[in-house]
């Protein structure tokens, strides 16, 4: 999917950046390949992937256990 010029802009407005013409000429591109890169991923069968809370299967990783501490100052 290749994003416009002005859905560049639509963006960088929304994220309140200030970009110059060759900035969004740059990120049109690649912001283009990434929801390219998606598309391809949407393309995957994921009908038998039990859905997840956490990246790691629980037990594959220890978490470390939430323990209060002082904060910085």
């Amino acid at each position: 999917m290749a994003l416009t010029l002005e859905e560049v802009r639509r963006i960088a407005a929304l994220a309140r950046l200030r970009l110059s013409p060759e900035e969004e000429r740059t990120f049109a591109v690649q912001l283009s390949a990434i929801l390219g890169y998606v598309e391809q991923l949407n393309e995957l069968d994921v009908s038998a992937v039990e859905p997840m809370t956490h990246a790691l299967a629980p037990g594959d990783v220890p978490l470390r256990p939430d323990a209060p501490h002082a904060s910085l100052s």
